[in-house]
């Protein structure tokens, strides 16, 4: 097999430069650490066309020159604006079924695989110049954008509130097309070269734009005066909250702002008061699940523990749970950090660390109100959670999240906190633990046929499907690409039995009481995911994204 021509020896050998300026800038390459193309541009012998066409011609590819001729709008609008921004890439027309793409290094042409798959269409490489892609993406994508980009960053407290007025408008666009989108978290997160903007929609990170490295102060110091945080201090985490209208809708969000190495990182919270609200079906819960769970929130007394990761609808799902729950004849009181969404009848009390209330001392408190139910937002500590059992056994029903991996675990933290086993025995009544998987496009989900293998993954078998078909995400302009629109819950609620409750007292371990539950009926995460996956409600690969198999599920 042929060896691939070095580059400098192309560029000789088309005349662009001499032996010697090849060797100037390999010494220049070894000493910055840059690529000897680069080298060559620094050094003035080449400009980044002779250098395009060089790497076209080693890579064996065709060369691309997008400051001439025009490409039509059907192919541009092929690839959306963050992906061609995202992979360094222009759609130039499609020949046979494929789209030719125009990028810069060829070596980057394996991340047309990625771009396969989020899109649904086949790419062919071509290279064009670092100039000609940015004036393409100005001339076909961001004009607005760029326009923007290009203007200096304020440098004068007392300058003209009209040079303010692109950042405001700037920062607004941010947020409005997260709601759009259905985000619910907007990423801004400074780097050394640029300032990078993420939405995590459907609970995966998405980079959606990338602005040049000056607009990161006052991008940055527009959202921390929003969320009525000290614009002066960088050193410390700070977290803040804002209150706006966007598209009609009233939106909270809530806002973490981390002091890193380039400059301070900001997540917000989207929080959609329109949408946080909803009932136990819309979460996922269905047939038997769904009565059993009704069934033990009715209870008078006792501890309802929700478990997961952050971000996997804990609070939703106990939102729900008071929703129904919630009568002119019940009082219900909530301790929460922060207070996420207002409900109608419910008297809530934020945690504030600073003054010393904690979820503690609130709970403390609030027993002195004659509640019939209390929710506490979490349990992260054994005064917290002896506290939340003492009101259990007084005759309180007890809402709660912890952050375990499963529902069986919970039970052995809660003992690893310092709660005596015999008071975790008899409070508990129920742990749910629950994942948050991807809801598949209706509009563009496409049937299969995985393999027995394939289907083992989520304890299925061929025989179990009975035919029906099982679906993948595709990708349209509905689900913009990505296969997927909107998010589902499963979930593994586990009932406290009288064996359970001896397991408990005696100090079983988490893994013995977990094939206890199984063998009980309780239905694995991965159970449930694999009826949604038969329901065609999502996908095998967005279950085994979330759940893992645990030691035990297949007893």
């Amino acid at each position: 097999m042929a060896s691939r021509p070095l580059l400098g020896a192309l560029l000789v050998s088309q005349g662009a430069v001499e032996e010697s300026q090849v060797e100037e800038a390999l010494r220049l390459q070894g000493e910055a650490g840059c690529k000897l193309g680069e080298a060559l541009i620094r050094l003035g012998y080449i400009d980044d066309d002779q250098l395009a066409r060089a790497l076209a011609r080693q890579a064996k590819l065709p060369f691309v020159d997008l400051k001439k001729g025009r490409v039509a709008d059907d192919v541009i609008d092929l690839i959306p604006a963050h992906l061609a921004e995202e992979y360094g890439i222009i759609p130039v027309k499609v020949h046979q079924g494929d789209v030719i793409v125009a990028m810069a290094d060829p070596v980057q042409a394996f991340n047309l695989e990625n771009l396969r798959f989020l899109l649904n269409m086949s790419f062919r490489p071509a290279v064009a110049s670092e100039s000609g892609l940015k004036d393409a993406f100005l001339r076909y994508y961001a004009v607005e954008k760029e326009s923007l980009a290009q203007q200096p960053a304020r440098t004068k407290a007392s300058d003209d509130e009209d040079e303010e007025a692109p950042i405001i408008r700037l920062v607004d666009r941010i947020i409005e097309d997260a709601v759009k989108q259905r985000a619910s978290d907007i990423h801004v997160e400074p780097f050394s070269d640029n300032l990078r903007i993420r939405y995590r929609i459907n609970g995966v990170c998405q980079t959606v734009d990338r602005h040049p490295r000056h607009l990161q102060g006052p991008v940055i110091s527009r959202l921390k005066i929003l969320a009525g945080m000290d614009i002066s201090e960088k050193r410390k985490p700070q977290d803040g909250r804002i209150m706006t209208r966007v598209l009609s809708r009233e939106i909270d969000m809530r806002v973490s702002a981390l002091p890193a190495v380039n400059g301070e990182s900001l997540v917000m919270r989207i929080l959609d008061k329109q949408e946080g609200l909803v009932g136990l079906e819309k979460l996922g819960f269905e047939g038997e699940d769904l009565a059993r769970f009704e069934k033990i929130i009715s209870r008078p007394n006792g501890i309802f523990l929700v478990t997961g990761p952050t971000g996997s609808g804990k609070t939703t799902t106990l939102y729900a749970a008071l929703k129904d729950l919630n009568r002119p004849d019940v009082k219900i009181i909530t301790a929460e950090n922060p207070v996420e969404y207002n409900l109608k009848g419910v008297n809530q009390v934020q945690v504030k660390h600073s003054i010393g209330l904690d979820f503690g001392r609130i709970l403390k408190a609030m027993l002195r109100q004659a509640p019939n139910i209390i929710l506490v937002g979490e349990i992260r500590d054994e005064e917290t959670a002896s506290i939340a059992i003492q009101a259990a056994l007084t005759g309180h029903l007890v809402f709660s999240t912890l952050h375990t991996n499963d529902a069986p675990s919970a039970i052995t933290r809660l003992v690893d906190m310092g709660v005596a086993p015999y008071m975790v025995a008899s409070s508990i009544v129920a742990v749910l633990a629950q994942r948050l998987v991807r809801v598949l496009c209706k509009h563009c989900k496409q049937p299969y046929e995985p393999g027995a293998a394939e289907l083992l993954t989520i304890g299925l078998t061929p025989e179990q499907l009975g035919g029906r078909p099982v679906y993948r995400p595709g990708g349209c302009e509905k689900c913009n690409f990505s296969g997927y629109s909107g998010r589902i819950g499963v979930f593994e609620l586990m009932r406290m039995d009288s064996t359970l409750r001896r397991m408990t007292f005696e100090g079983a371990s988490h893994l013995e009481i977990r094939r206890q539950a199984l063998m009980a009926g309780m239905s694995s995460l991965r159970s449930d995911g694999a009826r949604k996956v038969v329901k065609g409600v999502t996908s095998i690969e967005d279950v085994l994204r979330v759940v893992s198999q645990e030691v035990g599920d297949d007893l």
